[in-house]
């Protein structure tokens, strides 16, 4: 048995393991624990072990491939450490392969430094997806990203356009990508296609990668609100600066994992 914490941030799902809990086949587990049917079901698994004051995370997704980082998974484990007492203050450091991450809790938020955006040449880059005309902007927010911005979203255009991009030649580690809805120069709405996952609710550095794109197209400022199926972030980047991402964060249940 595997003692879990279910949670989400916006509808975007990650389950919770102390890694000294499980097995050390963790794709696998991932597969299994994540599975929607099968499983307890999520888009994610985070593996957790506290290293003196630091708490090193793994993160794995649905298809058992591992990710850099994420920043809702990032505020669902803080919310997890603070509430359960794990950690007793209100600002904690988590360490993922991508680095280490500060956050805090503000309220009844999760306050996140997801620190400096790596940017690309590809800004508002012209290429052609089977039949699809797009153009994108690529940037890494501790994962890779790809954003493009649309008249409108479009679920069947997600499904479509998004794995065609997640898998395409010009990203040999495959990439998030991020459709984009200016509604003003200081809100957007995005859809999102999670690499090793396919669609979700949201995504925290979708969210950050998204206002970068936004940012070096000059659609909007750089304090935004990033609307998503379930609900809001707020995104900033001050010029020459680190990223602050905020939002919710809620533990679902926890229980035992039946192997």
């Amino acid at each position: 048995m595997i003692p879990f914490v279910k949670t989400h941030a916006l509808g975007n799902d990650f389950i919770l393991v102390d890694q000294n809990s499980c097995t050390s086949d963790y794709p696998a587990l991932a597969r299994r624990i994540c599975h929607r049917h099968f499983g307890i079901g999520a888009d994610g698994l985070i593996l957790w072990s506290q290293a003196g004051d630091i708490f090193k995370l793994r993160i794995f997704n649905c298809d058992g491939s591992e990710a850099e980082s994420s920043g809702n998974g990032l505020r669902c484990t803080a919310a997890h450490l603070i509430e359960s007492g794990r950690w007793p203050g209100e600002e904690i450091r988590l360490e993922t392969v991508a680095g280490i991450y500060t956050l805090k809790r503000v309220g009844n938020e999760f306050e996140a430094d997801m620190g400096e955006p790596s940017v690309s040449s590809m800004i508002n880059y012209p290429m052609k997806v089977n039949n699809h005309n797009v153009a994108i902007t690529v940037c890494s927010t501790g994962n890779p990203h790809c954003s493009l911005f649309v008249e409108e979203l479009d679920e069947t255009e997600v499904n479509i356009i998004g794995p065609l991009l997640e898998n395409h030649s010009l990203f040999p580690n495959r990439t998030n990508v991020e459709f984009i809805h200016v509604l003003n120069r200081k809100e957007i709405e995005v859809a999102f296609w999670e690499r090793g996952v396919g669609p979700t609710y949201a995504s925290g550095t979708g969210s950050c990668g998204a206002t970068v794109a936004c940012v070096l197209n000059e659609k909007t400022d750089r304090q935004i609100t990033v609307h998503t199926k379930a609900g809001t972030l707020r995104v900033e980047w001050p010029e020459n600066g680190r990223l602050k991402l905020t939002s919710t964060a809620n533990i679902v249940a926890e229980g035992q994992y039946l192997e």
